[in-house]
């Protein structure tokens, strides 16, 4: 018998019956989706990195070293599994090119390594370790659609040639937020190209399970080993992985919980209309002895089935959309290791958001054990409330223009030139790098007594950053990498207090105070290095904590002139605004010498275009996704509300009809109060989206070390695209809906009871 009226149910009611399970399975989906990118992306990275072997703990360094003095060192740790020592030579940009892609404009570390013996393998599309065999090269993944590489091609270093023998994977630099880059090569290629770059070293361990790599890495530091180069841990190597598509993963989940929270809006309403719409009915289960427990039962069963089918659906959309959104995540770090696990962690997440909904259908269900028998059958409601049907429609509106406003916002957040701010680079208009070694101090000096007397420069900065020794008021040692300079001419963005300006002033990044419990007006020790060689301690006052998402997020900014050997020199330059940027970085881009390779030249804006051009895209992808899943959620919304109240009000329609009115006119009136409630719903969309979306960035961002983040506003976006669409999108379904006014006849007025 249930079986048999849910049938008779779902073939009298086929827009309602067909609206819920649209929402059941919106919900379904965008949940379960949330859950599969979040599973994909933590299982392959934790697959990449487990195969590859991934270290520990990383020293970089530039310069000489002594292996015998870092092998005494690893003999007394107990905690340390293996050691290697790896080169890795660094190619200069303006010697590269794949095909007729040139690297000149290529911000990235570019260099030469041979693969690993022991551990941090570099791996293929299968994550098998690969073999490379002479005069044959494979190029990190990341560069496969940037620069639209395929096997095959030719790779020029100076006149040097290599064949492209395919893709791929590091575990350590594979995302572009890394600042370097490996090319996989044959060891006797390697010794062959020596000459063509400046050998560095990456100094690496893998510790035994269980042991403290925050720990190993001062022991290490105090133990005066070399280090000219920023350390890496393996937290931190997972994290930086994660962090550009985690931030599409997590917009997606807030966008999830909107749409969850609108279906159960959307659905409470249509149970409720259901059972208003079925009081004679129930009043008559009533009067032939049918209990409360049963009608309730009756109308959950069939909410039961909906959500099977809501549930089944929304988790095969969930695999369909999540193909191409998790293309880059794939291709980056390949697939889960365990999809069944991923699968069945989907399915969990779409059964959740149907729990939720069911549980909410079970709570307004309840109302039907206020109906009795007597008042049902003579049709009136024990409730003298009207229901108010288009406040809905504004507050789904609002709740749609504001899931679409975040991801718009967030990308164009993260374009604006201003966002370097937050990155713990100044808002200038050219960025020039020069990586310093012996070769290069000359060339340093030179370049920034070029800048000081050309005519077209309007202002620049020269920062030299060094790896300094420092003491807590607690006597533990930390180690900062200090970026020395005038501050004050391209100043970032300051959370607290303000640049350095003196030698016994410094500021720390964000990341590094929240780990060393240092605030402004702290004192911290510096150990600076002195002509005759010898570490002289200086204390500093903290005046200043700012954001930073370089090296990461672990940085220091002070005006030390002393010794300490120079890992790298940034130059900041804005031109005058007669001056031709393009022009103007030709002429600089081979140093003063014209050859110079040490230098890197580019914009600002294609500096972050490099680094961050992949989160970007992601963000891209969600938004579109976003906007497709709003529209149809607020298509179905029209639809089923505009009917609702069509139904609720066909007495009332009909005797308009009878007074001479025809269907154009109410029609119209129908038009003119859903503009009031889309109109109200989207000023409060957008007002809600513009205040709260800048929290939301600040915590999203806020993990990769960025805080006090201005929210830039996409205008377009926010007041033409999402207006535009949202009207559209409203305005079709409501035409729909409207129809069925011509179907309600005059004399219906004279029958319809209340």
């Amino acid at each position: 018998m249930i079986r048999r009226l849910i049938i008779n149910d779902f073939k009298s009611n086929r827009l309602i019956t067909i609206s819920t399970a649209v929402f059941m399975a919106a919900a379904a989906m965008m949940l379960g989706l949330t859950v599969f990118l979040f599973a994909t992306l933590y299982s392959s990275i934790s697959s990449l990195m487990i195969k590859a072997e991934t270290p520990h703990f990383l020293q970089m360094h530039t310069g000489e070293l002594s292996e015998e003095e870092i092998k005494a060192f690893t003999e007394k740790r107990p905690e340390v599994e293996k050691m290697q020592i790896c080169g890795f030579l660094n190619l200069e940009n303006g010697q590269l090119r794949i095909g007729d892609n040139s690297f000149d404009n290529n911000m990235q570390d570019n260099g030469l390594f041979c693969q690993s013996d022991a551990f941090d393998f570099l791996l293929d599309a299968d994550n098998s370790v690969i073999r490379v065999s002479p005069g044959t090269v494979y190029v990190p993944v990341a560069y496969r659609n940037e620069y639209d590489i395929n096997v095959g091609d030719t790779m020029y270093i100076g006149t040097e040639e290599l064949s492209v023998a395919g893709f791929m994977r590091d575990s350590q630099m594979n995302s572009m937020m890394a600042s370097s880059k490996r090319f996989l090569v044959n060891g006797s290629d390697y010794e062959r190209l020596k000459y063509l770059g400046n050998e560095e070293y990456l100094i690496e361990y893998r510790l035994k399970e269980g042991s403290d790599t925050a720990a190993f890495a001062t022991a290490y530091k105090d133990a005066d080993l070399p280090c000219n180069g920023p350390a890496i841990t393996y937290p931190l190597i997972k994290l930086m992985n994660a962090l550009s598509d985690g931030i599409m993963v997590i917009i997606i989940l807030l966008v999830s919980v909107v749409v969850l929270c609108i279906s159960i809006m959307c659905i409470r309403y249509i149970v409720l209309t259901r059972l208003e719409k079925d009081r004679r009915e129930i009043g008559m289960l009533k009067a032939v002895g049918i209990s409360r427990m049963d009608i309730r039962k009756l109308y959950l069963s069939k909410y039961l089935l909906l959500s099977a089918i809501g549930c089944l659906v929304g988790s095969v959309s969930a695999c369909v959309i999540a193909v191409p959104l998790g293309k880059g995540m794939r291709e980056l770090y390949g697939e889960a290791d365990d999809p069944v696990l991923v699968y069945a962690l989907m399915i969990i997440g779409a059964i959740l958001a149907e729990a939720m909904i069911l549980l909410s259908v079970k709570r307004t269900l309840v109302s039907t054990e206020k109906i009795s028998a007597v008042t049902a059958l003579n049709g009136r409601s024990e409730s003298r409330r009207s229901k108010n049907y288009w406040i809905p429609v504004s507050v789904i509106i609002m709740a749609a223009v504001f899931m679409m406003i975040v991801p718009d916002s967030m990308k164009k957040t993260m374009s604006d030139p201003e966002f370097v701010r937050y990155m713990g680079i100044g808002n200038s208009q050219i960025r020039i790098d020069v990586r310093r070694s012996q070769d290069t101090d000359d060339s340093a000096g030179e370049l920034a007594a070029r800048l000081a007397e050309d005519d077209r420069v309007d202002r620049y900065s020269v920062m030299e950053t060094g790896a300094y020794r420092s003491f807590l008021s607690d006597g533990r040692a930390y180690d900062l990498i200090l970026e020395n300079g005038d501050h004050s001419i391209f100043p970032v963005n300051y959370t607290e207090g303000t640049y350095p300006q003196s030698e016994d002033e410094i500021a720390v990044s964000i990341l590094n105070a929240e780990e060393t419990g240092l605030e402004v007006g702290d004192s911290i020790t510096i150990c600076k290095n002195t002509k005759d060689g010898e570490a002289e301690k200086s204390t500093c006052v903290i005046c200043g904590i700012y954001s930073d998402i370089t090296n990461g997020g672990k940085t220091a900014k002070g005006c030390i002139n002393d010794e300490t050997p120079v890992m790298w020199s940034v130059m900041y330059v804005t031109l005058k605004d007669e001056v031709l940027p393009d022009e103007w970085m030709s002429e600089y881009s081979g140093g003063v010498s014209g050859t110079d390779q040490s230098i890197k030249i580019a914009e600002i804006a294609e500096y972050m275009k490099g680094m961050y051009g992949q989160t970007i895209r992601n963000i891209g992808k969600a938004s579109l996704m976003t906007k497709s899943v709003a529209c149809v959620v607020i298509m179905v919304v029209i639809l089923l509300l505009m009917r609702l109240v069509i139904w609720r009000e066909r007495r009332e329609s009909s005797l308009k009809k009878a007074l001479g009115f025809t269907a154009s006119d109410i029609r119209m009136d129908y038009m003119k109060k859903l503009t009031f409630y889309l109109l109200t719903g989207l000023a409060l969309g957008i007002v809600s989206g513009m205040v709260s979306a800048q929290r939301l960035a600040g915590i999203l961002l806020g993990f990769m070390g960025a805080r006090g983040i201005k929210f830039t506003t996409d205008a377009v976006s926010v007041f033409v695209v999402v207006p535009v669409l949202m009207i559209l999108t409203s305005f079709i379904a409501a035409f729909i809906s409207l129809r069925e006014i011509a179907n309600i006849k005059a004399y219906e007025c004279l029958t319809t009871r209340e």
